[in-house]
């Protein structure tokens, strides 16, 4: 019930934006991080998550729902998760395009057949 109260969300979001402030970007794991945030790496660890991950939020507006069921505005949410992934406006398209094509590839004819757009 705590996380129903506002005084206790903002505190959350307080305690947040502290913390990214006083963290000052500090480089903890900096080896790892060279790994993790190549384009190919970091984009497809993005995009399976968002796509494919639980979701964040126990149920979604139904605005939301009507307004993410458009395909294009889909593609659109596709390319902003990959650009938060990648950095990168190129590799973006590189990426989500390659999801895309591994996403069709691994589905069963019956399922291509269903959906035949991918998005």
């Amino acid at each position: 019930m705590y996380l129903q109260n506002p005084f206790v969300l903002s505190l959350l979001g307080l305690l947040a934006v502290s913390g990214l402030v006083v963290h000052n970007n500090f480089d903890y794991f900096a080896k790892t991080e060279d790994v993790v945030n190549g384009p190919l790496v970091y984009g497809i660890i993005i995009l399976l998550h968002s796509v494919f991950g639980a979701s964040g939020i126990t149920e979604k507006p139904q605005v939301l729902d009507k307004v993410i069921n458009n395909t294009v505005v889909k593609f659109f949410v596709l390319l902003l998760l990959a650009f938060a992934a990648v950095r990168d406006f190129e590799d973006t398209i590189f990426v989500a395009v390659l999801f895309l094509a591994i996403t069709q590839l691994l589905r069963t004819k019956e399922e291509r057949k269903k959906h035949p757009y991918i998005l």
